[in-house]
């Protein structure tokens, strides 16, 4: 009985043409099933973007095309050479099936780490959905909530790290301050006058730019803009930035004042001469789930750069859904390229152990029908996000 079966050819199947049919069949049901998968989230979009179409308009100015675009171009390239390994397979040419399915894998990475760098701007930026966008810091036990500092005392070091986490990208390395982002801390006489305390209650709360006692109408997000601190993080904050003090005089208040005189002289103000960034910053994201009312917005104007739309100083409601939905469906989409990688792996570790030919070839071509229904996923993924404003 296994003589009349060919290499290859499992017990339960009459020829190798029987098991490739069997095969191609299995993997058509199952890409049936992603595609009832993906078709649930794209009704989802659907259903999202017809009830909030302000929110999708206001949500496109944080999606970089050039990454979308870039990515495109990865994927069909990807799809092209996976398309020739499957051909060179079934002409036995090995060496030219390795070199198509390694150029497949390094655009799969490829992909992956563009959509790292993306993603990067999202998580620094703190647009990542959910509880990014709910006010945490009252939240608790007790009429203070917490307010209430766990600790007496603040921890150095792991104020250093959190301040290179959270503070430096506005503050600067040692409190020397940020143009346009964050006002000087090490040479502050607020920060001198007050107790470890009293900064931490300030940092909590937070600061609106049009504060009669901003000086250089810079905003201070409330907890900072990570409502993820606790207050025993915030001290250990403070007590770092005590190590980075120093004494401030008159000539460092004098250069404060300058700033601000520079920032209301100039034509646009100080921030409308910087670089447009394809990704805003924190504190122009939205931080709650209801409008924040048109008097709101007209506040926020007075900081946000001229350059930068109307629709970016609006907070939609439900701001937090635009990007839970947008991690769902790419986050998944890229949990599926990284399966096609291991895929891909698994098949060039066969090839170079001379187990395809002629014949058999049909794990290839299976992983190559997965590996295409990835990249049509993101066809549609990436107009419907980058695209249609």
């Amino acid at each position: 009985m296994s003589d009349s079966h060919a290499p290859n050819v499992q017990h339960h199947f009459r020829d190798i043409a029987h098991q490739h049919d069997a095969a191609k069949l299995g993997i058509w049901l199952f890409l049936a099933t992603e595609i009832l998968l993906f078709g649930g989230l794209f009704c989802g979009y659907a259903v999202f973007r017809a009830n909030h179409p302000d929110l999708f308009v206001w949500g496109e100015q944080f999606l970089d095309e050039r990454y979308g675009a870039l990515n495109t171009a990865v994927l069909l390239i990807s799809s092209l050479t996976m398309a020739m390994a499957i051909t060179f397979v079934q002409r036995e040419q090995k060496r030219p099936a390795m070199i198509a399915l390694f150029i497949t894998f390094i655009c799969a990475c490829g992909f992956m780490v563009i959509k790292s760098i993306e993603y990067n701007h999202k998580f620094h930026d703190h647009l990542v959905g959910g509880i990014g966008f709910y006010q945490v810091a009252d939240h608790g036990g007790g009429e203070q909530g917490d307010h209430v500092v766990a600790g007496a005392h603040g921890d150095e070091v792991k104020g250093k790290k959190l301040w290179d986490a959270t503070c430096r990208s506005c503050h600067g390395a040692t409190g020397e301050g940020v143009p346009g982002q964050g006002t000087i801390l090490n040479t502050s006489t607020y920060v001198h006058d007050h107790s470890d305390h009293e900064l931490v209650e300030f940092i909590i709360e937070g600061r609106e730019a049009t504060s009669p006692d901003s000086v250089l109408y810079l905003q201070m997000p409330p907890n900072g803009g990570n409502p993820l601190l606790k207050p025993q993080d915030i001290l250990d904050i403070v007590s770092y930035l005590r190590t980075l003090e120093i004494a401030p005089d008159a000539s460092s208040a004098a250069h404060t004042e300058t700033v601000a005189e520079n920032l209301e002289e100039e034509d646009g103000g100080f921030l409308a001469s910087l670089p447009r960034s394809t990704v805003p910053h924190a504190v122009q994201s939205p931080e709650g789930l209801a409008p924040e009312g048109a008097a709101e917005a007209q506040k926020m104007a007075v900081y946000v750069r001229p350059a930068v739309p109307q629709m970016d100083v609006n907070r939609p409601a439900n701001a937090h859904l635009f990007f839970g939905l947008y991690f769902l469906m790419t986050g998944l989409h890229g949990i599926h390229v990284l399966i096609g990688m291991v895929v891909i792996g698994w098949l060039m570790w066969r090839l170079q152990r001379g187990d395809f030919n002629r014949q058999y070839y049909a794990p290839v071509e299976c992983g190559g029908l997965y590996w295409h229904i990835v990249d049509v996923i993101w066809i549609f993924l990436f107009p419907l996000w980058y695209l249609i404003a």
